[in-house]
């Protein structure tokens, strides 16, 4: 028979479930817990052992950057919730083959003027304000097998001239485009769902050729 006191064991008890709590929310939390820097890259560990890129750190003007498929051995599959985010070095920008996800305001405020996502065909999700507010913007390639363009996407890119739409979501967002006056949306004969978006926020679409050219 123990002669410990009650509340001692509940004690005892509370913290033994507290143990397991944290060690389940360490083993699902998503990601490492501390960014790791690695040349221009901020990026974390994600829980399928890949990549999200959180901050770009580079200060050199670069004409051209392909943001690369991996990073340490790590595959790049996500840019984070503000990676480029005020970024002023950058004009033109082509996602790698292995990227699945961009965050909300991944690239806003960026002196982004083409951003090339085609060469993603595993990117089915941009999040929203994902491009906002990026002045210098003319063009953007959307990639095939894109399912959500999140809601305003692309607002107050007052230069978009182009955006090129190779597939056709399934959900394009509330004023993904708006303040963008002057953009056409580039979509394929049957994107159905696209060209009813366009109706609804009175945007110009242009038919393109099977190729997506």
């Amino acid at each position: 028979m123990s002669n410990k006191p009650k509340g001692f064991l509940f004690m005892k008890k509370v913290l033994s479930i507290v143990l397991i709590i944290a060690t389940v929310l360490t083993v699902f939390c998503g990601c490492s817990s501390k960014p790791v820097q690695s040349g221009d890259y901020e990026y974390v560990v994600l829980d399928d052992d890949t990549a999200k890129i959180t901050k770009y750190l580079g200060t050199a003007d670069i004409i051209e950057l392909e943001i690369p498929t991996a990073i340490d051995d790590y595959t790049v599959t996500v840019i984070g919730k503000e990676a480029f985010k005020d970024v002023q070095c950058i004009t033109v920008v082509t996602t790698p083959d292995t990227l699945t996800k961009i965050e909300e305001y991944a690239f806003a405020n960026s002196s982004l003027k083409k951003i090339f996502m085609h060469r993603s065909p595993l990117l089915t999700e941009i999040g929203a304000y994902a491009f906002s507010e990026c002045k210098n913007l003319i063009q953007a390639d959307m990639p095939m097998d894109l399912v959500t363009l999140g809601d305003y996407a692309f607002y107050y890119c007052d230069k978009l001239k182009i955006a090129q739409f190779r597939g056709d979501p399934e959900h394009i967002g509330t004023f993904a485009f708006d303040a963008c006056p002057k953009v056409r949306l580039y979509v394929k004969d049957n994107a159905q769902r696209t060209k009813n978006y366009a109706d609804q926020y009175r945007l110009e679409t242009k038919i393109t050729d099977s190729t997506g050219k």
